[in-house]
């Protein structure tokens, strides 16, 4: 006798259910159907096919963040947007394997909470914070329907990067099914869809295409997405799919403009009880020797030493560097490796003797002090083991103790051993 412990709230649940009274009974399919309709509370199949479909998904309610400061236009503004998203999964999950499944729409954001996503850095003006916002919006919707996440495999992005240029393309991004390894790419350029449009290329290249019904992701309501694929399968599915993502699901219209200082706490962030955290912001002032530049909202700051060296060492220190960039890797021993820590310590230096001596260096000091035409390079490893130390000497003696000069002096100690290395061989 078929019994039932919790009544079944799905068509398929009632399918399921209608095969156990029919093998039980022995009754037609449709009487089985019927009777299965009732026991799970409703009075006939057909109305349990409306009553379910009627009925709202279950969802997860998503936050996301974006501020922006404009402060180049004539009326300086800033800023907060946050917005809902209704999604079949929650956020968390969602993005279980981190933000890099949702490709270049969510590079520039943190999930600040289980279901709150925040972007690290300021939008430049309010047209483009909401277009921030729409991009991670329908990136997470477009997951969340589909399943799909960028593209990662080595075969699938070979294959991708293989294609020559697909014509009158733009805004290209790869997707692939995790599960299947199969790749999907969704371009979005600012065309209509017209019949046979760049079929013959498609065609040459086996791979088919369709154009849902769908905003997109880079630019909703302007670029016109296309799907294209080698699987003609995954093409109607994913196309199925975006088309049903209801329009409830993510919340259109004017959003609520809030002060840039403030903050959004999400719920889940309150029933943590832990506090908001706070995004990077730069760092102004000295701090054990060191002085801070650059950065910005998302940014860390640089530092540098906070008493500069003179110009004149500056220039006594480039045309070394300079020389020993320039040095064979068969005869003075200046490998890959070398080259690109002596290469980082100059071009770093040079930002330095710029935010030093702000109003001393000439533009000829300037093209002479780190960089120039090519030179004849050091001939031996012993010359460039001896450069390498010489300016070790200098910037022990030109800049103070501190975390920048000891990060200066580790790159070109390791330089220094790499080479000694070579030598000892």
């Amino acid at each position: 006798m078929v019994t039932l412990a919790t009544p079944p709230s799905t068509l398929d649940g009632i399918k399921r259910l209608a095969k156990a009274i029919k093998r039980e009974f022995g009754i037609t399919h449709h009487d089985a159907l019927e009777e299965a309709a009732r026991k799970a509370g409703f009075q006939n199949f057909l109305h349990a096919k409306r009553a379910i479909a009627k009925a709202p998904a279950q969802s997860y309610i998503a936050f996301v963040t974006v501020y922006w400061k404009d402060l180049g236009s004539e009326a300086p503004s800033s800023g907060r947007y946050t917005t809902e998203v209704h999604l079949k999964r929650p956020l968390s999950e969602l993005l279980a394997d981190g933000l890099k499944v949702g490709g270049a729409y969510l590079r520039n954001f943190k999930l600040e909470a289980p279901d709150h996503l925040e972007m690290r850095m300021d939008a430049g003006s309010q047209h483009s914070a909401m277009q921030y916002l729409d991009q991670a919006s329908f990136t997470l919707l477009f997951i969340s329907a589909t399943g799909l996440v960028r593209v990662f495999r080595k075969r699938s992005i070979d294959a991708v990067n293989g294609l020559e240029k697909i014509p009158d393309s733009d805004h290209i991004t790869g997707w692939e099914d995790p599960e299947t390894g199969d790749w999907l790419l969704l371009d979005e350029p600012y065309i209509s869809p017209v019949p046979g449009f760049r079929q013959e290329w498609l065609q040459a290249h086996g791979l088919y295409q369709v154009a849902p019904l769908w905003s997109g992701l880079y630019y909703p309501g302007l670029a016109v997405p296309y799907l294209i694929s080698l699987n003609q399968g995954l093409l109607a599915k994913i196309q199925a799919q975006v088309e049903g993502i209801p329009d409830s699901s993510y919340t259109r219209g004017m959003l609520q403009e809030m002060p840039y200082g403030s903050k959004f706490v999400s719920p889940a962030r309150i029933a943590s009880g832990k506090p908001h955290r706070s995004r990077t912001m730069p760092f102004t002032g000295v701090r054990n020797g060191a002085i801070a530049y650059g950065g910005g909202p998302g940014v860390r700051s640089k530092w540098r030493p906070a008493w500069g060296m003179s110009l004149a060492m500056h220039a006594t220190i480039g045309p070394i560097l300079h020389k020993l960039c320039n040095s064979s890797p068969r005869t003075a021993g200046i490998s890959a490796k070398v080259y690109e820590r002596l290469n980082k310590v100059r071009s770093r230096l040079e930002d330095w003797a710029y935010m030093e001596h702000p109003s001393e260096i000439s533009a000829e000091v300037g093209t002479k002090l780190y960089y120039g035409p090519a030179v004849e390079g050091y001939t031996t490893p012993q010359d460039s083991l001896k450069a390498i130390d010489t300016v070790r000497g200098l910037l022990l003696k030109g800049y103070r103790e501190c975390k920048p000069r000891a990060q200066m002096l580790a790159k070109i100690e390791s330089a220094a051993a790499d080479l000694q290395k070579k030598i000892c061989e």
